[in-house]
């Protein structure tokens, strides 16, 4: 914890905005219990005590017009509206800082929990229309392969695997949709194609050890209420709410097909060592070690992802807005569909979080400038 008396001319909090001693920094504060935050930033800025900045080491969360457009930059829960983390070396002077955030309508990871289509009817395993606005759709060659999330305008996070012997020219991202059997829906999708791909350098097809990766599109996507990126998680916390998977993949595990509809997943997360233990109950066998690079959810019957699911953010509340979430894993792989006692693997989204911001910060650069027997969902 920082000692706010290491701090030599503690900001002075007032009227929403904070400002050093000598008026050199002025923070727009969205309300109070953002002030201790302001402090610490100020601190970290004077070049006095120790403190931790909400984005990470040398970031900080700024508007996204003060963030020099050479760099990339990731929403995050710990920023507010129309905010993103930024590099401090990134961060434009110019820029009027005396403005608070935008509309909430920009916070990454707000969902629609009513929807936004009246007329559009989902059962209670379903999805409404623009429910969860991150959700993608990925199609190769104009079928459907699987999910992702959108993590920016211009960048879906899914897992590496489903890109086994296809062409990123040939990969197209669907935003914004919920019955793929329709065109119908009071708004409309958005899709882009592919033009750049990353999988983490380390991905291990065997074991889905490091399954993540990135896709990029040169044309941003539109803001709207029905298309809206996640947030990516702040860092490790213990996570007491349950969570969701949103997919289009199938609802059981004998289905031949897919779902048309977004189906709504709502899950527990396990830890680490009731989810080892239990996986070792399967087919995996008493020697089953679950990888660090893993998180669990699941194990109740009926309820799990599933193939067609692969790639797709398992998503929690934060603690203190539940209509807003961050994604904490990406589906990966799983012994058969909602079995009882068998939770689901996932890709932890936490263990990568420098290799994603460093991916989306080379992406935007780039972008600018022109176990095999396990079941993978």
């Amino acid at each position: 914890m920082v000692k706010l008396k290491k701090c030599i001319d503690t900001p002075k909090v007032m009227a929403g905005k904070s400002m050093d001693a000598k008026g050199r920094r002025r923070i727009y504060l969205i309300d109070p219990q953002w002030a201790l935050g302001a402090i610490l930033l100020s601190c970290a800025l004077l070049g006095r005590g120790d403190p931790v900045t909400p984005c990470g080491d040398q970031q900080m969360c700024v508007s996204k017009d003060r963030c020099l457009p050479q760099m990339g930059q990731y929403r995050s829960a710990v920023c507010q509206a129309s905010e993103v983390c930024c590099d401090i070396s990134q961060v434009d002077e110019s820029v009027d800082v005396t403005e608070g955030p935008s509309d909430a309508e920009d916070l990454c990871g707000m969902s629609n929990p009513r929807g936004l289509d009246a007329n559009a009817n989902a059962s209670e395993d379903q999805a409404k229309f623009g429910e969860f606005p991150w959700t993608i759709a990925l199609f190769h060659k104009g079928q459907y392969f699987g999910g992702g999330s959108l993590v920016s305008q211009n960048a879906v996070l899914m897992a590496a695997h489903l890109l086994a012997d296809k062409s990123e020219a040939d990969i197209v991202v669907r935003a914004g949709d919920w019955d793929l059997s329709s065109t119908e829906e009071s708004t409309s999708h958005e899709e882009r194609q592919v033009s750049r791909v990353v999988k983490h350098e380390n991905f291990n097809a065997k074991t889905g050890v490091n399954n993540l990766a990135l896709l990029f599109f040169e044309n941003p996507l539109p803001k709207a209420s029905h298309i809206r990126p996640i947030c990516l998680p702040a860092a490790e916390r213990s996570i007491d709410a349950r969570c969701f998977v949103a997919g289009w993949g199938k609802k059981a595990y004998p289905d031949v097909e897919y779902s048309s509809i977004l189906k709504k997943i709502e899950l527990p997360i396990v830890d680490r060592a009731t989810c080892q233990n239990q996986l070792r109950q399967t087919r995996l066998g008493r020697s089953f070690v679950l990888a660090p690079s893993f998180v669990c959810a699941g194990g109740e019957k009926g309820k799990d992802a599933c193939q067609g699911d692969g790639g797709s953010a398992l998503f929690c509340p934060l603690a203190d807005n539940t209509s807003r979430y961050e994604q904490v894993g990406i589906v990966n792989w799983g012994i058969e569909c909602g079995k009882e006692n068998v939770p689901a693997v996932y890709t932890d989204v936490t263990k990568f979080l420098p290799w994603i911001e460093q991916q989306l910060k080379q992406g935007s650069n780039e972008l600018m400038g022109s176990y095999r027997r396990l079941i993978n969902y």
